[in-house]
């Protein structure tokens, strides 16, 4: 038995959050260059409380869910993401970093892994996520729509009560306040404590009065939908206000962020198009992304598919952060730190392929084998998404 507790000890001790295919995790560990190429697991309470689910790129979900965890690969951009985080303070501006390269190469997996690494830290999360759109998502309403739905898929329309001339979103905003509050869950009780810094009149008879409890407006807009785009406005502005006075360290990361400068399909009353700038949510994410406020990390997604036409069969467009936010976006988020992901090297493949063997994910003997492995990577070129599908089917 003394030999056990020893042992137990031991392991314990151990940085349990890496491990080579084969050993477990606990907690999230703090991620150094020597990790790079190593795996490393979300808990099951983590992956439900962060909703997952719904924010991880549909393959990956589908893997998670087959082989009942989820593991990912600790790469270079995330341990630099994470760099930039530990670096934040009262004393520093928020540092806006931004994602991007090729498709396929782990964008938004880099960004709900650094949710997780904010969330092991005891952060507040502003999450605004990927993936499947609302229209996708029939009858479900628990998960954060899509960066693109914002200005392209909105249910109701209705003008703004708080700032004239505004469309506000209320389904929309319902849902971004209902994950914001599952999301920061555990933290719930700390950010009760958090004061208001002025009154909130959000309607003759509803108001929030100074000095009132930070959730108090999360709960108001839940319960008043139709003031719920008012209250996503004042959510973000008094999270910055707490976190510039250092009460709180704030994420806020954006998948597609460059879509708040895109396209948008919203009609007003005399049924002409309204600018990104006239709906409610998008100004509130934008105003999130500004550098005026401190202790915190803004991290966003540049994608080319907003600016894609399926339409258009020769014009490609390029995956920088200019091409993809345009003059407009570009301006209003710089100066930013790029971060470019890129194509899986020799070292992370072979992990990968280790783990997929290990797990039964890789079923034909030829799949397993060394040269299965070299026809993989050169069937997949390197590329993270091409290569675990290619997988998903061996």
């Amino acid at each position: 038995s003394e030999m056990r507790s020893r042992a137990i000890r031991l392991v314990r001790s151990l940085p349990s959050g890496i491990r080579d295919y084969s050993s477990c995790q606990s907690s999230f560990p703090a991620f150094k260059k020597e990790d790079v190429g190593k795996l490393y697991e979300i808990s099951k309470e983590h992956f439900q409380q962060l909703n997952l689910g719904r924010h991880l790129p549909s393959t990956m979900k589908r893997q998670s869910e087959t082989l009942s965890e989820c593991v990912s690969l600790v790469r270079e951009p995330l341990v630099e993401v994470i760099s930039w985080m530990d670096g934040c303070s009262v004393d520093r501006v928020s540092t806006r970093v931004c994602l991007w390269g090729p498709f396929g190469t782990g964008k938004s997996l880099t960004l709900n892994q650094a949710c997780h690494a904010a969330m092991e830290k005891g952060w507040v999360v502003v999450h605004h996520r990927s993936g499947q759109s609302l229209h996708q998502q029939r009858g479900e309403r628990g998960g954060l729509v899509a960066a693109m739905d914002l200005t392209r898929r909105v249910q109701e329309v209705e003008m703004s009560t708080f700032v004239s001339g505004r469309i506000n979103d209320p389904v929309n905003a319902a849902i971004i306040l209902n994950d914001f509050k599952t999301a920061n869950s555990h933290l719930w009780a700390k950010l009760g404590e958090l004061k208001t810094h002025r009154t909130y009149e959000w309607t003759k008879k509803e108001k929030t009065e100074e000095g009132r409890a930070l959730t108090e407006i999360v709960d108001m807009g839940l319960s008043a939908p139709f003031l719920s785009s008012d209250c996503v406005g004042g959510l973000f502005r008094e999270l910055r206000l707490h976190a510039s006075e250092g009460n709180i360290k704030l994420l806020v990361s954006i998948d597609d962020a460059n879509s708040l400068w895109g396209k948008t399909l919203v009609k007003r009353a005399d049924r002409t198009y309204a600018n990104p700038s006239d709906l409610s949510l998008v100004q509130h994410y934008r105003r999130l992304l500004q550098d005026d406020w401190s202790n915190g990390t803004v991290l966003m997604v540049a994608d080319k598919k907003e600016a894609s036409d399926a339409r258009d069969k020769i014009t490609v467009p390029r995956d920088t952060p200019l091409e993809c936010f345009g003059l407009e976006g570009w301006t209003a988020v710089e100066p930013f730190v790029p971060i470019e992901t890129r194509l899986y090297s020799h070292k992370e493949i072979d992990a990968l392929h280790e783990y997929y063997v290990e797990k039964n994910w890789l079923s034909s003997k030829s799949s397993q084998s060394e040269s299965g492995l070299l026809e993989l990577k050169n069937l997949a070129a390197f590329n993270p998404y091409y290569f675990e599908r290619l997988c998903a089917f061996v």
